[in-house]
């Protein structure tokens, strides 16, 4: 039961607060591969860690204070930001391969895409285990990662995936001990330890790639309830129509472009962050709007998105026109999502603002 009374700090608040050093989270990561300093990375772990921890803290207050309709907008949009912000410098860097990161981010739009079409049509489709685990198995994969070109010597990196395997379990035995309440999702953490184990002991050479194949991976499973049975659905209903074309077309367009520019080009960074910032959040506001039955319309979502998906298709075929073409594009993406967002501020603003 949701508290009375107002608390010293809202979990909107935290939310909003969570956003701020995301780019500062990406600019370390970038300073650390560029100048070969792992004192960068050493402070992108600690952020990131910190940033991942807040996520808990206004899930913690929304739950003792009550939830609000602008908190479960922000909420999963800061998450995916977040992710946004930490993976993008590793397929720019070369840390991990780009390819894997463009399709992490696919399945993130294609999924928003088909929720807002079976919200238009009160398709609901109860959330799975697995994808309640997606994003912190992201966030925990993100500070993994960061330690590979922090800890070069291969016996202490084993011994802090064993520690990651066994931690837990521990903590799932605890829990139980004190509150007879198990926690599945340690299963979930200590397998895919023990998967990075055999990989890492086999060849440690393949081991980033099998750690992002395996979130990618992940990161499928846990929308193939909305890809399988929700699409037979919404086929079955018959109705298809435009608006969900554009969504779906864009949905799948929009990240590979992205990526693509963002390795093939010399193009400014900041466009893509903002870029996929911007298309990011505004899937969560799609996705509200359709459940109220007031979503944009094919052109205006069609203009937008495709729009931005021929500049940037342009930049990769106009490399030497990649910068304005994809500041351009930016522009497009942000005047684009700005105007959604004013224009759905009934739906999500509460009555009583924190």
């Amino acid at each position: 039961m949701p508290r009375t009374g107002k608390p010293w700090i809202t979990a909107n608040q935290v939310t909003l607060a969570r956003l701020v050093p995301m780019p500062l989270l990406a600019w370390m990561i970038y300073r650390g591969a560029k100048t070969g300093d792992s004192r960068w990375f050493w402070w992108a772990l600690i952020a990131g860690t910190l940033i991942g921890c807040t996520d808990w803290v206004d899930g913690m207050l929304a739950r003792k204070y009550g939830p609000t309709t602008l908190g479960g907008l922000l909420d999963p949009i800061a998450d995916k930001v977040f992710i946004a912000f930490a993976y993008t410098p590793f397929a720019d860097t070369g840390l991990v391969p780009w390819w894997a990161c463009a399709l992490m981010f696919t399945r993130e739009f294609f999924i928003t895409a088909l929720r807002s079409a079976y919200e238009q049509r009160n398709l609901t489709l109860k959330t799975s285990y697995i994808a309640k685990a997606k994003t912190w198995t992201q966030m925990q994969g993100m500070g993994v990662m960061l330690l590979f070109p922090l800890v070069h010597n291969k016996n202490i990196l084993l011994a802090a995936f064993w520690v990651g395997a066994a931690a837990p379990i521990i903590a799932m035995i605890a829990l139980w001990i004190v509150r007879r309440k198990f926690w599945r999702g340690a299963l979930v953490m200590s397998a895919s330890f023990i998967a990075l184990i055999l990989v890492f002991v086999y060849d440690e050479m393949y081991a980033l790639r099998a750690i992002m194949i395996g979130i990618v991976a992940i990161t499928w499973i846990s929308g193939i309830d909305y890809i399988v049975i929700g699409w037979k659905q919404l086929r079955g209903r018959g109705d298809f129509s435009m608006a969900d074309g554009v969504r779906i077309l864009g949905s799948l367009a929009l990240p590979i472009l992205l990526f693509a520019v963002l390795v093939y080009t010399d193009c400014p960074r900041w466009t893509i962050f903002t870029i996929l910032a911007f298309e990011l959040a505004v899937g969560g506001l799609d996705n509200l709007l359709s459940h109220h039955k007031v979503a944009t319309l094919a052109l205006a979502w069609g203009g937008r998105v495709l729009g931005v998906s021929l500049l940037l298709g342009g930049a990769l075929l106009l490399e030497a026109e990649a910068t304005p073409l994809t500041v351009v594009a930016t522009f497009v993406s942000v005047f684009g999502v700005t105007a959604e967002f004013v224009r759905g501020r009934a739906y999500y603003v509460d009555a009583l603002i924190e």
